[in-house]
């Protein structure tokens, strides 16, 4: 990416991947959002698969859904740069599925694209702690 990141926002960002040519998007607040989501339902369907405890289980999905997404972590995982890939592709390419980037993505390729990833999404900042009123 030699063009200024400014310069070509309005036309995507090209990248090749497995040999075909596709177009990133610059993915913003909402995209952020939408992935905070997608960690915590993730989280959620691993607890519904893993504790039995009816209880237990409403308890840990209580927690997940009030704690908070480290998002710079999380986009380093295998599932962060996959579902970052798939909204970013989706701006020019909006047929693509969130399957379709999984099968994108391997071993040979996840540090390239992952760095692509972070570049056009720049360093997610996890939102301040609230000061607690007194």
């Amino acid at each position: 990416m030699s063009d200024k990141l400014e310069n070509i926002i309005g036309s995507g960002i090209p990248i090749t991947i497995k040999g075909k040519e596709y177009k990133l998007g610059i993915f913003g607040m909402r995209d952020l959002a939408d992935f905070r989501q997608y960690i915590k339902g993730q989280r959620i369907k691993i607890i519904q698969d893993v504790v039995i405890d009816k209880v237990e289980r409403i308890e840990s999905i209580n927690t997940i859904m009030d704690g908070n997404v480290n998002e710079t972590k999380e986009l380093s995982t295998m599932d962060g740069v996959c579902f970052m890939l798939w909204r970013s592709l989706q701006k020019y390419q909006p047929e693509m599925t969130l399957k379709d980037a999984d099968e994108l993505i391997d071993l040979n390729n996840i540090a390239e694209i992952s760095n692509v990833i972070m570049k056009i999404g720049g360093q997610v900042k996890n939102p301040p702690m609230r000061a607690k009123k007194k």
